[in-house]
């Protein structure tokens, strides 16, 4: 037998003997078939895909926890401001409670508007029943057009895709702040805004250019949703000065105090 040959079966052997002392049990020969035999097999197609599926599903929950704490300045503010009271009335799961009030605040705030002026408008417009759909076909939260939604997606280099998608209360959310924020831009008030978001900018501008038919108008849903948004932001100055008299009433706080107290 050739060195290399001598050398190569060699280091074989004494790869296996190191392998099996380190389970301590160095068999004085090696039984190749054996060993071969006892190889582990593959995982089963199935047990792969389960364990896949486990694993997506974790880290599907790391995400969600990891948004609701990105989430939770936001959450803290529907919270006193009564958004988070509100969209219980949405009868949404929990988790989707907690998304449509953040989204209704951080949509507002990116918008330039108040919240509660949103909370009024959706009160109004669908009573929080977010699969709303009106006799001409406005759809979710906000009854939004589904060309109006189209449009304004195009405008923001997206596309709505499905109509259906007005169903997702964050993207009508989203939609809608900032439609009712660009009618205000371009009609100068509230009130003349609403006007263009209940009729459409188009027949607003022949309404609000004739005295009669601006004063009938003005009557209708834009004082409705004005004597909503006043009536939730006295609701809101009112838990807020009651919070506030809480606080100044409340004993201070001090080490001793707490220890006294069992805290």
């Amino acid at each position: 037998m050739s060195r290399w040959m001598v050398a190569w079966a060699l280091g074989w052997g004494a790869m296996a003997a190191v392998a099996f002392a380190a389970e301590g049990d160095r068999p004085s020969s090696v039984d190749w078939s054996a060993a071969a035999g006892s190889r582990p097999s593959l995982r089963s197609d199935e047990e792969l895909a389960r364990t896949l599926a486990e694993r997506e599903a974790e880290l599907q929950r790391l995400k969600a926890r990891l948004h609701e704490l990105d989430d939770a300045p936001a959450y803290d503010e529907a919270e006193a401001m009564g958004v988070v009271a509100l969209v219980k009335k949405s009868r949404l799961p929990d988790r989707q409670q907690r998304r449509l009030a953040v989204a209704i605040v951080r949509e507002s705030r990116a918008n330039g508007l108040d919240p509660l002026l949103v909370l009024a408008v959706i009160h109004c417009e669908s009573s929080f029943d977010p699969f709303a759909v009106s006799p001409v076909g406005a759809m979710g939260l906000m009854q939004l057009m589904p060309d109006t939604g189209d449009w304004l997606m195009q405008r923001r280099g997206l596309e709505l895709r499905r109509r259906n998608n007005l169903f997702d209360t964050e993207l009508n959310v989203e939609i809608g702040s900032g439609y009712l924020s660009q009618l205000i831009r371009d009609f100068g008030t509230i009130e003349r805004a609403l006007v263009a978001y209940n009729a459409g900018p188009t027949a607003a501008g022949k309404i609000l250019s004739q005295p009669p038919a601006r004063k009938r108008f003005m009557s209708g849903y834009p004082a409705k949703v004005m004597a909503e948004y006043r009536r939730l932001k006295a609701q809101y100055e009112e838990d807020r000065s009651r919070r506030l008299m809480a606080q100044a009433l409340a004993p201070a706080s001090t080490p001793i105090n707490a220890v006294r107290m069992g805290r």
